[in-house]
């Protein structure tokens, strides 16, 4: 059986571990990003963790998931937001390749996620669209099995959309849910799990927070089904870490939206794969980049 080296790289933590041709996690670790050195820097990190790894385990390549725009064809960054300073233009595949003489496969983290819930996740369908809820919004698009990216490798970027005349991902995420918990509470160094803890107690001014941070993600959602029309809307990120209860919340919010055919044709659902999804679907991006299979 073959085995890849797999890299999740985030803003804040970059996950990697030694994962199987058939999605299994045998080994993972976590290291800092240390995004303030650049993103040159980073790239330096993973071929420093990689030549360890490499030395004592027999892997067939390397496979990436990045934050960042990508292009999946040449393993460069098109662009980055000022999460990872001086990341765009970083040929991360050329870097690591030649670093490590192993083939090396890089794509966007958000559809590594998406690709490793199709591939694993056990959803039982071949449209549909995912977001990631995190400090900011993330998305990704898969149609007849297959991953769109866009002309410019940047579909699925609707954490920019505008709604009701701000970013989606400015009131949507836990970065909103913060913002919201600062205007009705007070100024402190909320966290979600806080929020979400006082809001299950009754406390008036947090459920005003968290049922406008529901409103915005609701509207945002209810778009994206009347544009694209999927099967299902997978959402992942940190903020569901509420399970059941934070889905049947927002299917409720998303209903007073959608038109009841709506409703009835999209199953909203929680993604699967947890922390793991990225580099789960990094080693499938590596296997098979036509997509045009499930292995």
């Amino acid at each position: 059986m073959k085995h890849y080296l797999a890299f999740d790289i985030g803003g804040t933590q970059i996950k990697y571990g030694i994962v199987t041709e058939r999605g299994e996690i045998l080994s993972h670790w976590i290291m800092d990003t240390e995004a303030h050195f650049g993103g040159r820097a980073i790239i330096d990190k993973v071929i420093t963790a990689s030549k360890t790894i490499v030395a004592e385990y027999a892997v067939s390549g390397i496979a990436i998931s990045t934050a960042g725009q990508v292009n999946f064809h040449t393993g460069s960054i098109v662009a980055a937001g000022e999460t990872i300073p001086d990341y765009t233009g970083v040929e991360i595949k050329k870097l690591v390749s030649e670093a490590l003489g192993l083939p090396v496969a890089v794509r966007n983290d958000v559809d590594c996620a998406a690709l490793g819930e199709m591939w694993l996740g056990d959803h039982g369908s071949s449209n549909f669209i995912a977001l990631t809820v995190g400090t900011g919004i993330g998305g990704a698009i898969v149609m007849d099995g297959k991953m769109y990216s866009g002309h410019s490798f940047s579909a699925g970027e609707w954490g920019y959309m505008l709604v009701e005349g701000e970013p989606f991902e400015k009131n949507a995420s836990v970065s909103g849910l913060i913002q919201f918990a600062n205007h009705y509470k007070g100024q402190r160094q909320w966290t979600g799990k806080e929020i979400f803890d006082l809001y299950d107690q009754g406390d008036e001014q947090i459920q005003e927070a968290v049922r406008e941070f529901y409103r915005y993600l609701a509207i945002g959602i209810s778009n994206l089904i009347y544009i694209f029309n999927p099967e299902k809307v997978i959402i992942g990120g940190g903020v569901t870490a509420r399970g059941e209860t934070f889905l049947q919340e927002v299917q409720t919010e998303i209903n007073t939206y959608l038109l009841p055919s709506f409703q009835r044709n999209t199953e909203v659902v929680l993604a699967k794969l947890s922390n793991h999804a990225g580099m789960i679907g990094a080693v499938y991006h590596f296997m098979d980049d036509s997509y045009e299979s499930i292995n």
